[in-house]
């Protein structure tokens, strides 16, 4: 069985113990299968704690019996005639239950004989099986919420809808309580599709409220904290301490260092009530009590540099300043999401993208365009290509404006990511293309104008030629595989920030070009350690 369908038997079973019928946990799953009954017959068997042991109690009391008289759990294994995991998991299952009866743990360990290290390890087993019960209750205790409300509010209203500023509200509330947009639909008795047009109108993200999340197992809880304090009057040990708790040494080393008093006395209450108060959320950003490092941000926004450019240069312009570093998420996060942001919203138009909301999906832009002749595949590129070790290889692309009547073209060096933008305000024919090409190509060294991949459009219809003039290998990738040209496709996101898609390109002039082609090479790559693609690509001239 699959994951998919173990987390689905997983949520039947418990919408069936906190009882709704089959009927009602199939439509709360949304989902119905044959195996259903297989996952209830399961269910009522399990009922007597059995599980999937299935042997007679005559065969496990035999088992006991011998264990009990003294023999190994091997050797009783063998008397009652059942494998040693059969054995192994009786023996677990008793310490569990043991141990949920409040024995402690060394005292459940002793009649089993287990030693402290799979004592230690079968707790740890335990606490996460509770923690996910736990979970698994709360899960189930929502879901069995949800479908009453839908079966009392199809009773009682089966065909008045909210208005459309109520229905929002709520579509809101309910993507605020964690549920996802076509759970939220069904309540709200719409299309999924209506969900996603309230999402796009309101731009905006939801934050999940503050809710007591259940205990992980991960912390240090009260009750364990109560016994810390009581073994320390006993005089235990922080191992010995340790070994009862099931937790690691240096977890109770870490908790008396902190939470002593004056006097060297452990407070139990104090101390808990201290770590609550050290894991509440959210924060204060560091961005919000730094004015100065929010200018900064700000600047470099506005210069069109994205957040992951901003972070990196902190980083190497302040390598020994804590203060002065941030992470790329803090960024994003202090514009596009609710609640958090600290940074004006009209920085977000800076991003590349211009969104004020975040999306998992980006639009690509599709074309169709004639057959190129005689074409290179990628495919037979040279190995020092793909590899990045050698500088002259190129990536070349064309953007298109208006009613594609006017276009330029963007070239990229793998090595040094160097870019170059190539305006033409006529045509984009491929007798044009070819032209500003060998233009380009014509005043650079051999070393650094070995190789150009593009892809299949019909403006490289002339490549035989450009090939022939300029000496470049002119490869092309594979139909509807931009990834294949990832460093120019990159290139065309940063000049899109300048030349907007359906704009007309032939009213730039050639001094801006060549200014926004300076821009765009002065900033710092992260895969360069930060340093520009002009330092670089000049490093590599001179080394031609």
């Amino acid at each position: 069985m699959g994951p998919a369908l173990r987390w689905l038997q997983e949520a039947f079973v418990s919408l069936r113990d906190v009882g709704l019928t089959v009927v009602e946990a199939q439509a709360v799953l949304g989902f119905s299968s044959s195996r259903m009954p297989g996952w209830e017959q399961d269910r009522l068997r399990a009922g007597d704690g059995r599980h999937h042991l299935r042997c007679d109690a005559e065969v496990e009391a035999a088992f006991w019996a011998a264990f009990d008289s003294g023999a190994t759990w091997s050797a009783a294994a063998r008397h009652a005639g059942v494998g040693r995991s059969t054995a192994h998991r009786w023996l677990r299952r008793r310490f569990v239950t043991l141990r949920e009866n409040g024995t402690s743990m060394r005292a459940a360990g002793r009649p089993l004989r287990l030693g402290p290290e799979r004592a230690t390890a079968w707790e740890a087993e335990r606490r996460r099986a509770r923690a996910t019960a736990v979970r698994a209750e709360a899960a189930a205790a929502r879901a069995a919420a949800r479908a009453s409300y839908e079966h009392v509010r199809r009773l009682v209203e089966p065909r008045a809808r909210p208005k459309a500023a109520e229905r929002e509200e709520r579509y809101w509330q309910l993507m605020r309580e964690g549920l996802d947009n076509n759970a939220a639909c069904r309540i709200l008795g719409v299309d999924r599709h209506t969900g996603t047009n309230i999402r796009r109108r309101g731009e905006r993200q939801t934050i999940a409220t503050g809710r007591e999340a259940a205990w992980s197992g991960r912390y240090l809880s009260l009750l364990e904290r109560l016994q810390i304090a009581d073994l320390l009057r006993l005089g235990a040990s922080m191992r010995a301490v340790a070994t009862e708790l099931g937790r690691s040494p240096s977890t109770i080393k870490r908790e008396l260092d902190r939470h002593r008093d004056e006097h060297g006395e452990y407070q139990p209450h104090q101390a808990d009530h201290a770590a609550e108060q050290q894991r509440q959320r959210p924060r204060d950003t560091k961005l919000a009590g730094d004015n100065r490092l929010r200018s900064l941000v700000q600047r470099k926004l506005n210069r069109y540099w994205s957040p992951q450019q901003i972070a990196g240069w902190l980083r190497a312009t302040h390598p020994g300043d804590a203060s002065r570093n941030l992470c790329t998420e803090t960024i994003y996060r202090a514009l596009l999401v609710p609640g958090v942001r600290c940074l004006h919203t009209r920085y977000a138009a800076k991003l590349r993208t211009g969104r004020r909301l975040r999306r998992s999906r980006f639009l690509t832009r599709s074309r169709t365009g004639g057959a190129v002749r005689n074409m290179t595949m990628i495919k037979d590129r040279p190995a020092e290509v793909e590899a990045r070790v050698q500088t002259g290889h190129w990536e070349g692309d064309l953007i298109i404006g208006r009613g594609s009547l006017s276009a330029m073209i963007t070239l990229r060096e793998r090595v040094t990511h160097y870019g170059l933008i190539v305006n033409l305000p006529v045509d984009h024919t491929a007798r044009t293309v070819n032209v500003a090409l060998i233009d380009v190509f014509a005043t650079m060294p051999a070393p650094l104008a070995r190789t150009l991949t593009w892809d299949q459009g019909t403006e490289m219809a002339r490549h035989h030629d450009l090939a022939s003039t300029t000496g470049l290998s002119v490869y092309f990738a594979e139909r509807s595989s931009p990834w294949q040209r990832g460093a120019n496709e990159n290139f065309n996101g940063l000049v899109r920030q300048y030349f907007p898609k359906n704009t007309d390109l032939s009213v730039h002039s050639p001094e801006h070009v060549s200014a926004v082609t300076a821009e765009l090479n002065d900033r710092p790559r992260k895969s360069l350690g930060y340093q520009t693609p002009t330092a670089r690509f000049r490093a590599a001239a001179r080394a031609a």
